[in-house]
């Protein structure tokens, strides 16, 4: 009697592929025995963007796995009663192999007109198959221009697409007779194509200097240095002991500006599916949209001392802004100015009247943007008379080492954003109802 071998099922495709099993000499109790990576330089670390890529969620399967299909489709039998049973319907068949309910139909009409016929059995799609692009050369180049733009960072919007893509037809088809029509069927389809989609911006990131890893290096090394004990420190300090060199955790501070805004308009730019952060490149941080500025200031050990300042732009007088006053928090300090943002004059009253009386007599360092009113004379002379070191942020890296910008601007806009969305709707709850 011979053996009859069991059918080998061939052509099934692996969705999900299945990763090996970690060899058992690498990994041991949850401790790793490889040696970690080296460690990157500080440019290669601040330099270094993102690694996302955007899934496709189109998939391909073979002829060998459609014929699987249909043939479960057709051949396999499911009871339907106590003697009874049928065949399975095709929204059945799709939930039991995960696939869309459309593609059943499409392999049925192209097993019926013998298209499987003229394929192999590991060959995933037809030669010549599909609809072909009627402005295929000109998509390409537009599409190689898209990636370009959002690789620096720049907006990409509907005006822009319909400019570029008229322009690269000219060049593309030189002495073609038929005219390109900035359809919104094509432009559709070629968002389709490419996978990219309308989204709203997440980040808005300034232009990093050429040497900025040399400026951050150079601005760390100014800290560490003033940071070093001095001959009088000691005296001076008494029994406080210095946390940091010669300066108290509570004399380490950083101050910063940072817009707010009275209405949420976020903007959006086209970009690939998939991606988390949604950046782009602007050249004065928003300052169109600038309608007043809150200032913030942050201490080493945790605890707040100086109270936040609010800049609203205008003179600050007359009845209607004197009945306003009395609705703001005793917490919040609230000036006025032509410019809603802070100028010399501020500067100097806000260290004179909050940031002077909670450091205790004792040598302080301040961390603060390059910024114009930060280093006029006035300013200069109150600090140094006060024992006060100046750590200016070299400009355009303050998104990357000043902590106010990095760890607390961007939650405290979040919820601040929150809130203004939540009684701007509860006002118009109330209106309308």
């Amino acid at each position: 009697m011979l053996a009859t071998k069991k059918p080998k099922i061939c052509g099934r495709i692996k969705v999900q592929p299945v990763l090996p099993p970690l060899p058992a000499d690498r990994f041991y109790a949850g401790v790793k025995k490889k040696r970690g990576p080296a460690r990157k330089s500080l440019t290669e670390v601040l330099h270094a963007q993102p690694k996302r890529k955007p899934g496709n969620p189109y998939r391909s399967y073979t002829v060998s796995y459609k014929l699987r299909v249909l043939s479960f489709w057709f051949g396999k039998t499911i009871p339907c009663g106590p003697n009874t049973f049928r065949e399975p319907t095709r929204l059945e068949v799709a939930v039991h192999f995960k696939l869309p309910v459309g593609n059943l139909s499409r392999w049925k009409k192209a097993e019926k007109e013998g298209k499987f016929l003229l394929q192999t059995r590991s060959q995933r799609r037809q030669g010549g198959g599909g609809r072909h692009r009627q402005w295929g050369e000109m998509e390409r180049m537009l599409y190689e221009e898209f990636r370009e733009r959002r690789a620096l960072g720049r907006p990409v919007r509907r005006g822009w697409f319909r400019r570029v893509s008229k322009e690269l037809f000219q060049k593309a088809y030189p002495g073609d007779s038929l005219t390109f029509r900035f359809s919104n069927g094509w432009f559709r389809r070629f968002l389709n194509s490419h996978q990219i989609s309308l989204r709203f911006v997440t980040n808005t990131a300034s232009k990093l200097p050429i040497d900025f890893a040399d400026a951050i290096v150079d601005w760390m090394r100014f800290n560490r240095r003033n940071s070093q004990l001095r001959g009088d420190n000691e005296m001076r300090l008494g029994d406080l002991p210095a946390e940091v060199g010669r300066y108290r955790l509570q004399n380490i501070c950083n101050m910063d500006q940072t817009p707010v805004h009275f209405e949420y308009l976020d903007g959006q730019t086209y970009n690939t599916l998939g991606a988390k952060t949604i950046w782009v490149q602007s050249s004065k941080s928003g300052w169109d949209k600038r309608q007043g500025t809150i200032q913030l200031t942050i201490f080493a050990d945790g605890v707040p001392r100086v109270q936040p300042l609010v800049f609203f732009r205008g003179k600050g007088v007359g009845s209607t802004i004197v009945e306003e006053r009395r609705k703001y928090d005793n917490r919040v300090v609230v000036k006025f100015n032509s410019t809603a943002y802070v100028n010399s004059a501020t500067m100097v009253e806000w260290l004179d009247n909050q940031l002077l009386p909670v450091l205790g007599d004792q040598p302080t360092l301040l961390a603060m943007d390059l910024f114009a009113a930060h280093k006029t004379e006035g300013v200069l002379d109150t600090l140094r008379a006060n024992d006060i070191t100046v750590s200016i942020i070299p400009g355009g890296c303050t998104g990357l080492v000043q902590p106010l910008d990095i760890s607390i601007n961007g939650p405290f806009k979040e919820i601040l954003k929150v809130r203004i969305i939540n009684i701007t709707e509860s006002l118009k709850y109330v209106l309308i109802h």
